[in-house]
């Protein structure tokens, strides 16, 4: 290449990298959302894409895993318009699952799981317990040297909490076509006293259910299954109290749902190759997650459906178990319109009148259904997915006070968890003792934007709710 040549390709290539050209792609991957009295927090930005009047009572809970391009995950507390009243980022690679409301030691409590998870969907981490007013006020571990799972956090009445844990174990696969000297999943159920740490109940699958009974062994193939990636033949993902001092699990990769009695035992299977419970046919399901029993002898449950698809789409499931007859009767479905095909995760909630909030897991909706099964309202994630989505009761008041930040001649006020602010008043004066109210504006979000006319060099904002009732108010700044 001579000289000149040489020149013009340099010229050419400086001058594509000026300040004109487009941004580079990592330059661009971290938006922010602008926030002035929080920054770092990027929260998702919900849509909510079916709105109705009749909706139930409550907050939306999500757990948002993080996505490309840095996005961030944490937990959400959002209203019917998608507006954010908690959020709580989490450093990666930490993510969440299962958020929500509980109710420990008789109060109200938020719960999730924490940690990282493996590509085969098995989590390690710890679970967290919050009050009301956002402090920890508990932390939970699996026993005896095991870790935590993602799929379950269960508190009882008794002050204990089921968990799941994923243990990889040396396992002669030989009657599944794999290696005698093998490697798999054995599914653990824990029952954890919370204050004191102390195991009160284990059980392991291997002990209980053969390797046979898995649907997984030909989607996953035995003779592959190492110490790196061990044949996940039962993969628990739910745990629930049952009447009798009994336990119902489920086990994705048998789908199959199992009571346990109280010595390990199983009582009965429901679903999957050995099941105890006769025809109809039409109760059948496949990959299910969330099988929860009820008053009435119901028992729900979220259908994947299967991978491959076994059903065309994914059902949501209201059952009638006759226990002293072996029959399941399916009574009620809620179907989306667009026949969405969900490949993992999801849960069921029934609403208290006959309703269902339904989270679909890896397809990024929540939808509510009336009880006659036609949809009243409808959240879409921007990214990521949540493992499940609840409509929850929740008042919460942050131990923290509000914030406030000035910029030009607006106003930013903010007071993370707060569920009862509906306005923001604006103080200002010429000093933190003697500061009257200048402005006011309707809660907006997990940030409100108020403009101001006023030199006054003090501002604060005031946090009030539907009745004019002071909550709380921010420290002074000054411009």
């Amino acid at each position: 290449m001579g000289p000149i040549l040489l020149f013009l390709v340099l010229a050419f290539v400086l001058a594509g990298c000026g300040g004109k050209s487009k941004p580079s792609a990592v330059q661009s991957q971290s938006p922010t959302t602008g926030l002035q009295t929080l920054a770092g927090l990027e929260p998702p930005k919900l849509q909510v894409t079916h709105q109705a009047t009749g909706v139930a009572d409550g907050l939306v809970f999500l757990a948002q895993k993080g996505g490309k391009q840095s996005r961030k995950g944490g937990l959400v507390i959002a209203d019917n318009r998608g507006r954010i009243r908690w959020f709580h980022q989490l450093v990666e690679p930490d993510e969440a699952t299962d958020f929500r409301t509980q109710t420990y030691r008789g109060r109200p409590v938020l719960t999730w799981w924490q940690g990282s998870s493996s590509k085969a969907g098995v989590g390690v981490g710890s679970y967290v317990i919050y009050d009301s007013s956002y402090r920890k006020i508990a932390a939970v571990k699996a026993g005896h040297g095991l870790s935590g799972d993602l799929h379950e956090f269960q508190l009882t009445p008794r002050g204990t909490a089921y968990v799941t844990v994923y243990n990889e174990v040396p396992r002669d696969l030989s009657s599944v076509g794999g290696p005698k000297d093998g490697w798999a999943y054995d599914s653990v159920v824990q029952e954890i006293d919370i204050a004191s740490g102390k195991v009160v109940l284990e059980w392991h699958s291997l002990d209980h259910v053969p390797l046979a009974e898995s649907l997984q062994a030909g989607r996953e193939p035995a003779h592959n299954a190492t110490n790196k990636r061990p044949l996940d033949y039962f993969h628990v993902n739910s745990i629930a109290d049952a009447p009798g001092g009994r336990i119902l699990i489920s086990a994705r990769n048998t789908s199959a749902l199992y009571l346990l009695a109280r010595d390990g035992s199983i009582v009965w299977r429901l679903g999957g190759k050995r099941s105890n419970f006769g025809p109809p046919a039409a109760v059948k399901f496949r990959y299910q997650h969330d099988a929860r029993l009820h008053p009435g002898n119901l028992l729900t449950l979220f259908d994947n459906g299967g991978i491959p698809r076994a059903e065309p789409f994914s059902r949501p499931l209201v059952l009638r178990l006759d226990e002293h007859a072996h029959r399941a009767t399916i009574i009620k479905t809620f179907v989306h319109p667009d026949k969405i095909a969900s490949p993992f995760e999801g849960n069921l909630e029934l609403l208290p009148d006959g309703g269902a909030f339904v989270g679909w897991g890896g397809v990024r909706k929540l939808t509510e259904f009336t009880p006659a099964g036609s949809v009243r309202f409808e959240l879409k994630l921007p990214f990521g997915d949540t493992y499940r989505g609840y409509r929850l009761p929740w008042a919460g008041k942050p131990h923290r006070k509000p914030l406030a930040a000035l910029r030009g001649d607006t106003v930013y006020a903010s007071w993370n968890g707060s569920t009862t602010t509906m306005r923001w008043q604006v103080l200002a004066g010429s000093d933190s003792a003697h500061l009257k109210q200048v402005a006011e504006g309707a809660w907006g979000g997990l940030e409100t934007a108020i403009p101001i006319a006023t030199s006054d060099p003090v501002v604060a904002v005031r946090a009030v709710d539907s009745a004019g009732h002071e909550l709380g108010t921010s420290a002074s700044i000054e411009r």
